[in-house]
């Protein structure tokens, strides 16, 4: 195609000069016969461009990482006119992955092709075609167009949401709902434990009549029972990217968002509500865990970038949720230490446990525990104490 694209406009240079120079009328039609033949060419390939029919769409709009979607591309000629040779590049998860399809449709027919995608980063992504080459029937010309400069065109949408496999336990320092005192008690209808006795009112269950207290005072008492405040675990994630950029920048993201997705459902399972923090949003909290799949999805739309004050945005972040128990906090080590600068902070009085990943492993005087980027997060949060 090269040799032959190179031979065309060598005579059409050569047609064009011997013309200007000789006047002669044949090399005049030589030029201008090539002329008409790249114009038409080129009109071919815009017309390409813009009267082609596709539809794409995943198998899944959302889907956990590691676990593969399909997109389905089909591509229809609806004209009586060939279009020209295309290679359309497809736009995928994984930025070592390059996807080209190269076809070209005669009158009236179409074609479909299955995309098999992986998913190894969480995020938010637009998948399908982006630019594409054309070459025309005769090799002539090439053109490359981005079809997202099209008004109609849209990529479509996939949610990859981080892995949350539960550890076997989280290593952290968290206060045992049963050693607090009175104050995290709270009266109920229903329990175990009777803490006092009120009067009766109308409604009341004959059942949870106290009788001894009743015959004492000469007037009905029923019992009141007692179960412990539940704890909110705050997780705070440092959405700084500390330098990284590239794929290093989305395995460090993936990991760090693995690590909060995976302590969330632990704690969860574990009848603790979760709120999830970062120096720009408001708290996400979740009470339970059949609400985990919504700050799953929070996590993978999560934005990483900009520059951290570890120490200004804790704190900013505890006065922004101060019910929590105990705390989390994910970043990556760095100088000077985040265990040593959270605890001159609220968060450093709090029960918190520094989750480091990637960097350098430096120890500090708040409970640490290091993740390597790019590992399974649940198998470094193991071993409870």
């Amino acid at each position: 195609m090269k040799i032959l694209r190179w031979v065309f406009f060598s005579i059409m240079g050569v047609s064009l000069i011997g013309g200007l120079y000789t006047g002669l009328r044949l090399y005049y039609i030589v030029f201008f016969t090539q002329l008409f033949v790249v114009l038409s060419v080129e009109a071919l390939n815009l017309w390409t461009v813009y009267s082609f029919k596709y539809k794409q769409t995943l198998s899944s709009e959302t889907c956990d990482k590691g676990k593969g979607v399909v997109l389905h591309l089909e591509i229809i000629n609806e004209f009586p006119l060939p279009l020209s040779l295309i290679e359309a590049h497809i736009d995928v998860v994984s930025v070592r992955e390059n996807i080209n399809l190269v076809f070209s449709l005669a009158p009236y027919s179409g074609q479909t092709f299955e995309i098999p995608i992986t998913t190894p980063y969480r995020g938010r992504y637009m998948v399908g075609m982006t630019v594409l080459k054309i070459t025309d029937i005769f090799g002539l010309t090439v053109q490359s167009f981005d079809m997202r400069k099209l008004s109609y065109y849209r990529l479509t949408e996939l949610v990859v949401l981080p892995r949350a496999l539960t550890p076997g336990a989280v290593a952290a320092d968290i206060s045992d709902t049963k050693l607090f005192g009175d104050a995290y008690l709270k009266p109920a209808d229903s329990g175990d434990s009777v803490s006092g006795a009120r009067q009766y009112h109308d409604g009341d269950a004959m059942k949870r009549i106290h009788w001894k207290k009743s015959a004492q005072l000469a007037t009905l008492f029923v019992k009141q029972y007692e179960y412990p405040e539940r704890e909110h675990i705050a997780i705070f994630i440092d959405t700084s990217l500390h330098g990284l950029s590239g794929e290093p920048a989305l395995v460090y993201a993936d990991t760090v968002t693995e690590c909060a997705a995976s302590i969330a459902r632990h704690s969860l399972a574990r009848g603790r509500a979760v709120h999830l923090l970062d120096r720009s949003m408001r708290p996400i909290v979740c009470p339970a865990l059949h609400q985990f799949g919504t700050l799953r999805r929070q996590l993978a739309l999560l934005a990483f970038g900009g520059q951290t004050d570890i120490a200004a945005d804790m704190d900013d972040a505890c006065k922004k949720d101060p019910n929590m128990h105990a705390l989390f906090i994910i970043t990556r080590g760095s100088v000077p230490s985040p265990a040593e600068t959270l605890s001159r902070t609220r968060a450093g009085r709090l029960a918190a446990t520094v989750v480091l990943v990637g960097g350098a492993k430096i120890g500090g005087s708040l409970h640490t525990i290091f993740v390597d980027e790019g590992s399974v997060a649940a198998d470094a949060l193991s071993g409870i104490r």
